[in-house]
């Protein structure tokens, strides 16, 4: 088989994706030549807090205490994927941060954090901190205590001192008995997680615990109280890695409004995932072009954001071209910026944003805000947490095609499923149904905005309570308060409560 120069750069990508993972399943993995036990991912463990630092709301729904340190490679690599869960998760998560120290003689890191929280600055000391990626020295800490404006003569003090040894020990003694081996290892609600995974398996987690704390009462020591005291697998049982299925239908919305081209009515929906700093996405939009052209209203055209984290400048742009959407001129933008490939400063989309014909004070307030962030993330969350893992990714009728791929290869794709619904429109399904249908039996879950999945015309069907309570958090991040409040309307406590915690965060009061 002949691959071309991009398919075969995509490829290799990925094979350099699957080194680092196994790499990372090697490093973070306890042993088990030595006969350790460790941790089922399905089994509830009693976990303590300790007296060890904590964030979020103290009665949120789901506790996560975890193990790290600030040396360790991995647990910095993480953070990216903490922060993102947090944002789509507001108000509903709580961390309580534990160290388990790689080198008992270097935990300058640690103490630095448990000195900044003695002087209520936890938090900023622990994100700079990880910030270090894993090189962190005394004249690190100090010069991070100073422009946190933290008291230095009691800062140099307890490092001095080593006041905070104590902690660090009650960390590890804890980490010891309870069986935990390395870092990072996270426990939500007593659920383990190893290691750096991706966004996916945490979310999964995440929603199978608020459903669990939604139905107990007690809080966090309720729902660890029955749970295993410490490791009892007798061997490691991993977090499945998971591939999209190319022959598989996978349930995937219609994204954000303004973002589609072509009718309702149309046979073949194409769902894009992309990012405007990608070269292979930038390659990907001619073909797609190409195949509207082709096949005019037959063919629906979706774009959806995943603004990948190694690309500085692409969550901004993802933004931008939202508020582009707000103003009706999503496609004039995008063509904009793909035809000025790699040219993403702020002077730049709003260059783009007047070639488009955008009300430049609108979309630079937008901007100035950073209205739509929280949009980009639920977005590029979504696709993480449904499997996607690079761009382009395309969903042909919810089938999908990784990576760049010719117009002749597309073309084959798409004349295939066009085929396809042509017979079931001759058979009498309604032409605007065939997506509908095509969803109602799909695989995974639309997490971003259930309500954009469409219902086949002739059955309406109710969302469930989980789907209104994120088509609800989706409305609050549009800024859309008149269709949150609607979608509100008779939903059950607990998924309305959660809602609004998204909602009060977009200023929104349910």
């Amino acid at each position: 088989m002949t691959l071309t120069r991009s398919a075969f750069v995509f490829a290799l990508g990925r094979v350099v994706g699957l080194v680092l993972a196994l790499g990372l399943a090697l490093l973070v993995t306890p042993a088990h030549a030595d006969g350790r036990l460790t941790f089922d991912p399905e089994t509830i463990y009693k976990v303590p807090r300790g007296e060890a630092p904590a964030d979020g709301p103290v009665d949120a729904p789901v506790t996560i205490v975890y193990w790290s340190d600030y040396a360790c490679g991995y647990c910095y690599r993480v953070q990216p994927t903490l922060d993102t869960l947090t944002r789509m998760f507001p108000g509903q998560l709580r961390w309580v941060h534990r160290t388990l120290p790689l080198d008992d003689d270097e935990t300058i890191g640690a103490e630095a954090a448990l000195a900044a929280a003695a002087q209520g600055q936890f938090r900023p000391m622990n994100d700079r901190l990880y910030a270090l990626a894993g090189h962190v020295d005394r004249p690190a800490v100090e010069l991070i205590a100073r422009e946190l404006g933290l008291d230095m003569v009691r800062f140099r003090g307890e490092l001095d001192a080593r006041t905070h040894r104590e902690q660090l020990a009650s960390d590890i003694t804890d980490a010891h008995a309870l069986g935990v081996s390395g870092t990072p290892t996270f426990f939500l609600n007593g659920r383990p997680v190893h290691g750096n995974q991706p966004l996916k398996v945490f979310v999964d987690v995440v929603e199978q615990e608020l459903a669990r704390a939604g139905s107990t009462k007690g809080g966090y020591d309720q729902l660890v109280a029955t749970g295993k005291l410490a490791a009892d697998a007798p061997a490691e049982t991993e977090h499945v890695g998971f591939e999209l299925d190319p022959k598989a239908t996978y349930r995937v919305g219609l994204g954000l409004p303004g973002h589609q081209l072509g009718p309702d009515s149309a046979a073949v929906t194409i769902v894009v995932w992309s990012d405007f700093q990608c070269p292979f996405c930038q390659r990907s939009a001619p073909v797609v072009t190409q195949l509207r052209e082709k096949y005019g209203d037959d063919v629906r055209v979706v774009f959806r954001h995943l603004a990948m984290q190694f690309h500085k400048n692409a969550g901004l742009a993802a933004e931008a071209a939202i508020a582009a959407a707000d103003q009706g001129k999503f496609w004039a933008f995008h063509d904009q910026v793909w035809a000025h490939f790699g040219q993403l400063t702020r002077a730049d989309l709003e260059s783009f944003a007047q070639a488009a014909g955008l009300d430049l004070g609108a979309f630079r307030a937008a901007l100035d805000q950073r209205r739509y962030r929280d949009l980009v993330v639920a977005e590029g969350a979504t696709a993480l947490a449904l499997g996607v893992d690079g761009t382009p990714t395309m969903f042909v009728n919810g089938q999908p095609v990784v990576g760049a791929r010719d117009f002749a290869t597309m073309d084959t794709i798409v004349a295939a499923h066009l085929t396809r619904a042509k017979q079931a429109i001759a058979a009498g399904v309604p032409s605007g149904d065939i997506y509908a249908l095509l969803m109602s039996d799909a695989l995974g879950v639309e997490r971003a905005d259930p309500s954009r999945v469409p219902d086949p015309s002739v059955a309406k069907v109710a969302l469930r309570a989980e789907d209104r309570a994120r088509a609800i958090s989706a409305a609050c991040r549009r800024r859309d308060a008149k269709r949150a409040i609607e979608l509100a309307t008779g939903l059950a406590a607990e998924p309305r409560r959660r809602a609004a915690l998204v909602c009060a965060a977009s200023g929104i009061d349910l």
